[in-house]
């Protein structure tokens, strides 16, 4: 009589494996890790269409803080895919104003909730951003 044969069964498949050979019904590649990571980090602004962007609408800002915020825009990875420039610029400005130029962080450390602390600070950060959307004279 024969022997029975001894077979090693191959391992299941696992969802990710699936995954991997299924293809998109849209017809676009799934993209790896690696391909994601780096589009995370790419620019999704140019520095010289934020410049002229911040130049055109804020008249008034200081050189330096133009370069600084386009700077800061186009090199921290943040999403802005598919927020528009003024956007992009708002947020930043505000961000770097709060935290730079007023009490904000030292009223966070004493304990004060953050809509509060942010809420004292707004009106000097509102008058700055005013104060640059005017003509130097």
């Amino acid at each position: 009589m024969g022997r029975a044969r001894c077979v090693t069964p191959s391992p299941p498949f696992r969802q990710r494996d699936l995954l991997r050979r299924q293809k998109p019904s849209s017809g676009c590649a799934v993209k790896t890790r690696a391909e994601r990571r780096r589009e995370r980090k790419r620019q999704w602004f140019s520095q010289d269409e934020v410049e002229d962007f911040i130049r055109r609408e804020y008249p008034g800002c200081p050189e330096v803080a133009v370069v600084h915020f386009a700077t800061h825009i186009c090199t921290v990875p943040k999403n802005w895919r598919s927020a528009p420039v003024a956007t992009a610029v708002d947020v930043t400005m505000q961000n770097e104003l709060r935290h730079q130029f007023t009490d904000y962080d030292q009223l966070m450390l004493v304990g004060v909730q953050r809509k509060e602390a942010r809420r004292r600070v707004q009106p000097r950060v509102d008058a700055m951003i005013e104060a640059w959307k005017k003509r130097p004279t």
